[in-house]
Parts: structure tokens; C-alpha cells; sequence
């Protein structure tokens, strides 16, 4: 007899839309990782080593959010709910109190637009910085759904899944596994030869608990941009990228995107791509939110959505 799902309610504050954060996740049909079905969202995860496999729905409104949560087999008779209720709280920033954008929104009536059209959007982190790190890594000056494409066979190559009613939900791969790929193995999968060495290296110090993502965490962001800078393949975009989606850092913007600079260009009337230097410049009064400001620009990219 399986035994049954453990259950959790959680509040986030209001103004919660869980239809963005479903279409946000959801948003590419590669994604192998974050599955969007049937008005729920599934993720395969380990909590503190322990494989498990979360399910998160909407049983509120924007305005009374309320999100349940469930800890499905792998997981469900091994008390991990807590640990998953954490998770999810920082994952979607439900924590959040977003009446600190209305002071930014007023001075700024392009943002401010695109903050009324995203009404109850949230920042969304990904579980862990190392995933974060080598999604990054895929995504180096290529479009997104070629990265997508590789972040797919990646997974599927080296990725444990779990199968869970006829469908397999595949975990991130564990660095040691990817520490252990030859660059030969990861050139099959179309990466390129620097790509492919970079994510060797950086599993393997990953693998050696040789990065401290706790004192990233909470170094001030520019100690903790450059402090990434350092690794190997990692540059500026890729540092503040972690940073933002990783770590949880809730003021910087990866002003290097060219998703970023299209739709910033674009919404500020330059009628052209907008420069690192400008984005930065337009970026500024939203000082302490632009983390979430360059997370609002990227969702105005998707298909429906016009800033």
C-alpha cells in the first residue's frame, strides 16, 4: 500500500498569481526538470540527500493566496515535508512583500506598467546554486531554446528519475556523476568543447564541497559576484545570474542578457538593443528589487506578453 502524500498549506503574501509562476516554469516544452500539467506544478528533488517528489497547486485566489503542497513517493513516509515546505517558500519567495515595488512603480511609469501586467509575479529561484551554475553554463551565447534543447539530453543522460503515475520526473544530475563525464561523452550531447570542460570543472569542486555557497549567500552581492567570477567559465552574466536565481540575492540585474537588453531597449523607447551600460542606468532606481525587475523583463519576453 503506497502510503499517503503528507500535506502541507502554505500562505504566501498577497498578491500571489500561481498562474505566473506556472507559466514562467512551464514556459518551454524541453524543460526536463519543472513539469507544469493539469494546473499543478511537479519537481523531483533531493532534501538533505533524500530523493523526493513535490507537488504544488493553487487552493486560493491572487489576492487570498494559498498553495498546497505534497511530498509524493519517492518521500512521501520519510518526513521531509518540512524541508520541502522551506524549499518552496524560497524557491517562490512567498515571503515577499511586494507593496515594496510601489514606490519604484510610481517614480517609473514603463516598469510600473509592466509590474501592473504581472500583478502578484514572484522572483522564482531554482532549488539548488549548482544547478543554477551549470544551467548558466548551458545558456553562454546561445539561444534559449538551443539551451533548453541541452539541458535536456543533459539531464536524461545523467539524471536519476523517479517514475511516479506512468511518468518518469528526472532529478538534476548529482555533480559527482557529471564530475565523472569525459568531455568526449558531453561533446555527444552538442556542448562545446570549452562548455563541456567548464561543467567537468565545476562538478568536481562542487563534488569536493569545495565552493561555499552559504558565504555566497550571504556576502554582499559584488563579494559574491566576483567571488564567482573566479571559477572557471564563469564571467559577470554568469556570476550575477547564480547570484539572482541561486543564491537569492535580491538586488542585481545580469545587465549583460540580451533577452534583457531587447526588452529594455524596446519598452524605454531606443528603438534598438539597449547596451550593458544602459541597462544598468535604467536599472538603477530600482535599487534593493532588481533581482525581481530583471525576472519581470524576462517573463515580458514570452509569447502573449508585450511590455
Amino acid at each position: 500500500m503506497l502510503t499517503p502524500a503528507p500535506i502541507a498549506t502554505l500562505s504566501p503574501r498577497p498578491p500571489f498569481d500561481f498562474g505566473l509562476v506556472r507559466g514562467y516554469l512551464g514556459r518551454s516544452p524541453l524543460e526536463p526538470l519543472d513539469v507544469v500539467a493539469d494546473g499543478r506544478y511537479r519537481r523531483a528533488v533531493r532534501l538533505n540527500g533524500s530523493p523526493a517528489l513535490l507537488e504544488v497547486r493553487s487552493v486560493g485566489t491572487v489576492d487570498a493566496p494559498a498553495l498546497e503542497l505534497r511530498v509524493l513517493d519517492p518521500g512521501a513516509d520519510r518526513g521531509l515535508l518540512p524541508l520541502a515546505e522551506r524549499l518552496l517558500a524560497r524557491c517562490l519567495r512567498l515571503d515577499e512583500n511586494p507593496a515594496g515595488l510601489d514606490p519604484i512603480a510610481a517614480a517609473d511609469p514603463v516598469f510600473g506598467a509592466l509590474l501592473a501586467r504581472l500583478r502578484g509575479v514572484r522572483q522564482i529561484l531554482m532549488p539548488s546554486p549548482f544547478e543554477t551554475l551549470i544551467w548558466a553554463i548551458l545558456g553562454q551565447q546561445i539561444n534559449v531554446a538551443f539551451a533548453y534543447k541541452l539541458k535536456r539530453t543533459l539531464v536524461q543522460r545523467y539524471g536519476d528519475a523517479v517514475d511516479h503515475e506512468g511518468r518518469a520526473y528526472y532529478f538534476f544530475p548529482e555533480p559527482a556523476r557529471l564530475a565523472a563525464a569525459s568531455p568526449t561523452e558531453l561533446r555527444t550531447l552538442q556542448l562545446s568543447r570549452q562548455k563541456a570542460e567548464y561543467i567537468i570543472a565545476l562538478s568536481e569542486l562542487e563534488a569536493a564541497d569545495a565552493i561555499d555557497w552559504e558565504s555566497l549567500r550571504a556576502a554582499p552581492t559584488p563579494e559574491a559576484v566576483a567571488s564567482l567570477a573566479t571559477l572557471r567559465g564563469v564571467g559577470r552574466w554568469t556570476a550575477e545570474y547564480v547570484c539572482m536565481r541561486g543564491l537569492g540575492h535580491r538586488d542585481v540585474i545580469p545587465a549583460a542578457d540580451l533577452g534583457l537588453r531587447a526588452a529594455i531597449g524596446r519598452a524605454y523607447g531606443l528603438d534598438r538593443t539597449a547596451s550593458e551600460v544602459e541597462v544598468r542606468a535604467i536599472a538603477e532606481p530600482w535599487a534593493g528589487w532588481r533581482s525581481h525587475a530583471a525576472f519581470c523583463w524576462w517573463y515580458s519576453l514570452a509569447p502573449g506578453l508585450t511590455t
